[in-house]
């Protein structure tokens, strides 16, 4: 299941209490606690006394992944993590539908056809080489991209910037 975050809110003030109390050593560990509960890496960064970027907050839910230790956990048996309260239900279906993804033939084809389309120009015969290259190319992609293969997964597969494939795709 993935992490879905309570964006635009504020740590209760019993728990911005509580963090602010805590030694470095348990800090890590509640604060990843939080970031796995929901709460937002800024929210949790806003809550301390000297305000900690996104960045900071991040680098300690990381750390403490690495070092994940499950006595530490018990040193916060007495104090409840906070639940955010989601703006979805937990049942929330994503609007965009998974990718099926590139077939390993597709990926192929993809892989021989975007070097030589890559060197087409427009002042170039519609006959030559990298020209049917680049027409295929853009012809496959479109066709993947019609059923629900993501711009952004196509642009890897080509070895492209995700605004190169997004002008082929859609321009």
């Amino acid at each position: 299941m993935s992490r879905r975050a309570a964006r635009g809110q504020q740590l209760p003030p019993q728990e911005v209490e509580y963090l602010n109390n805590l030694p470095k050593e348990a800090l890590i560990y509640r604060v990843k606690m939080l970031f796995d509960e929901g709460w937002p890496l800024d929210a949790i960064g806003q809550s301390f006394q000297r305000k900690r970027p996104r960045s900071t907050v991040r680098s300690w839910v990381l750390r403490a992944e690495d070092n994940w230790d499950s006595d530490a956990c018990l040193l916060f048996a007495d104090a409840p993590i906070p639940s955010p309260k989601l703006k979805t239900s937990a049942e929330y279906q994503k609007v965009r539908p998974e990718s099926p993804g590139i077939s390993s033939d597709t990926l192929e084809q993809i892989h021989y056809l975007a070097p030589l389309a890559r060197t087409y120009r427009s002042r170039m015969s519609s006959t030559s080489a990298p020209a049917v290259a680049n027409e295929r190319l853009t012809n496959l992609c479109k066709k993947l991209h019609a059923n629900n293969v993501p711009i952004k997964e196509l642009a890897e597969a080509a070895g492209v910037t995700y605004r190169a494939m997004y002008k082929r795709i859609m321009l």
